[in-house]
């Protein structure tokens, strides 16, 4: 899925070093600084792929007795939603940046 969402960042700017540095920060750096404290701070931090995905792979949900819970926690199925749209929207995006530059 990150090589769909770079082929995506490649094609619209075309610059190797820049999309680089944008699809790390856009999909590594930025769920760090948003947080869950807000409802819809919640909703922007749950459709970043990062928080899918831990959200996927977090085996023991509801079972860690000495953690503070999240506020406004992610499901499987949204996380499974995340990824197909994240998918979806870059696959558009390169193709319809490719069709209207590359001749």
């Amino acid at each position: 899925m990150s090589a769909l969402v770079g082929m995506a960042m490649g094609a619209l700017i075309r610059h190797s070093a820049t999309t680089m540095v944008l699809t790390t920060g856009l999909l590594l750096l930025l769920p760090t600084f948003v947080t869950d404290r807000y409802h819809w701070t919640a909703c922007v931090r749950n459709a970043l792929p990062f928080n899918a995905w831990r959200r996927l792979v977090q085996v023991d949900y509801g079972h860690m007795p000495y953690t503070l819970a999240e506020r406004y926690p992610t499901t499987v199925a949204g996380g499974w939603v995340v990824f197909a749209v994240w998918a979806l929207v870059a696959a558009v995006v390169t193709v319809v940046a490719v069709d209207r530059r590359d001749v």
